[in-house]
């Protein structure tokens, strides 16, 4: 089975690239130094693969010789840069609403992560859970962050302001930059990446809303999330497991509710195409397993606790069965 290759919207391509522009970088320039066709890229339905979005940065970045690029370009506000899931949120009766299809649309926007909401009596977490470590992309997590803080005040409120931002990578060189345009508390070296805000900001309107927009837009965006799905079914339930996993709820009944249908059509269906509910899940525990004892500094308490085990001996034991070896012995092998 082809392994599931993450796609970006083409909004935040074109984002990227409308930066370098200005900057006196045509898009044929930046077409012959990263080696990516940039063409096509205009349509709402547009993406670009991961991989070479992240060549488009690691360009941006070197022909820029600005390491802040993506700080820089979540400042910036543009109407006509807009996406699709973007007007969704930005058309909804209130904030909470329009988060709520945020999560729900992410893949839209960016397939390589997994969009969670969870709220207490006061505050609000969203978390970015990105479903490898390889798809990981400092410039475009530091733009995201910015551009969700600084739309937030755009469409919604000037005076939202987050209690905390935490991200996975370590921290930067250019750190005051951040706290300038953050201007809270930050934590680096993260298990995801988080933004934290007051919980009676869910409430807020748009400053000016257009139902029909954000209808026309919802229901755009609902057709295109259908089309990112047509992959083989296998490759469906994977995506939703490496979702959920870290979360504890990637059994077979949350998985089928998911995709709204039952667990003996979902068995069934993976049947016909070889493979099994059980050796999907343990594909991707192995595959995150594998990649954070090579890249990560986490404890094995942590990975095991992120992969949904309840324990570390678990942990250890699924491990070993997979590759012959515990974590710990894994771990000193790649290290």
């Amino acid at each position: 089975m082809e392994k599931f290759k993450p796609g970006i919207g083409g909004s935040s391509v074109l984002a990227l690239i409308s930066l370098l522009e200005n900057e006196g970088f045509s898009r044929e320039h930046i077409s012959r130094i990263s080696g990516i066709k940039l063409n096509n890229l205009d349509q709402q339905d547009s993406r670009l693969p991961l991989d070479q979005y992240k060549t488009l940065w690691h360009t941006a970045l070197k022909i820029t010789n600005t390491p802040s690029l993506g700080l820089k370009l979540g400042q910036i506000f543009n109407a006509s840069e807009i996406g699709l899931v973007g007007h969704v949120i930005f058309n909804s009766p209130t904030l909470a609403e329009g988060l709520k299809e945020y999560v729900r649309l992410f893949s839209i926007v960016n397939e390589a992560i997994s969009l969670t909401l969870e709220t207490d009596d006061k505050y609000v977490y969203l978390r970015f859970n990105h479903l490898n470590p390889e798809y990981y992309c400092i410039p475009d997590m530091e733009r995201s962050m910015v551009l969700f803080l600084y739309r937030g005040k755009a469409f919604f409120d000037n005076n939202i302001q987050w209690e905390s931002v935490d991200f996975q990578h370590a921290k930067p060189s250019y750190i005051d930059q951040y706290q300038k345009v953050f201007n809270c508390p930050l934590h680096f070296d993260q298990s995801y990446c988080q933004i934290v805000f007051k919980r009676k900001y869910l409430e807020l309107k748009p400053k000016q809303r257009n139902p029909y927009l954000g209808s026309a837009a919802l229901q755009y965006a609902n057709d295109l999330l259908k089309k990112l799905f047509k992959r083989s079914y296998a490759d469906k339930v994977k995506v939703l497991i490496a979702q959920a996993v870290s979360s504890g709820e990637a059994d077979v009944d949350h998985i089928a509710e998911q995709l709204n249908t039952s667990r003996q059509t979902l068995y069934r269906k993976l049947k016909a195409e070889g493979v099994s509910f059980q050796g999907l899940l343990e594909d991707v525990r192995y595959t995150s397993a594998r990649e954070q004892l090579k890249e990560s500094e986490r404890s094995l308490s942590e990975i095991a606790f992120s992969l949904g085990f309840n324990d570390l001996s678990a942990f250890s034991r699924a491990f070993k069965r997979w590759s012959g070896l515990t974590p710990k012995e894994f771990r000193e092998q790649h290290n």
